[in-house]
C-alpha cells in the first residue's frame, strides 16, 4: 500500500465527514470517495468520452464533494 500526502486541512475535513458515515475510519471513507470519483471517470471513458482530465472539472467535482472551499 502506498502513502499519499494531503494537507492537514483536507485531512480534518475528511475526518469530520467520516464521523457522519458508516465507515470505521477516515482512511476507509477517503478510499471510498476516491474510488467513486475514479469509477465515474472510468465510466465516462468507457462511454467514449475524452480521457483527458480537465482541471476545472476535477476541482468542481471535489468542491461539490466538500473537499475544497468555495
Amino acid at each position: 500500500m502506498a502513502d499519499i500526502s494531503i494537507s492537514d486541512d483536507l485531512i480534518e475535513r475528511i475526518e469530520t465527514r467520516a464521523e457522519h458515515t458508516e465507515f470505521e475510519t477516515a482512511d476507509d471513507y477517503a478510499g471510498y470517495v476516491l474510488n467513486e470519483v475514479l469509477a465515474s471517470l472510468e465510466e465516462d471513458d468507457a462511454q467514449g468520452r475524452e480521457l483527458a482530465v480537465d482541471d476545472a472539472g476535477v476541482e468542481d467535482r471535489l468542491q461539490s464533494l466538500g473537499y475544497l472551499n468555495e
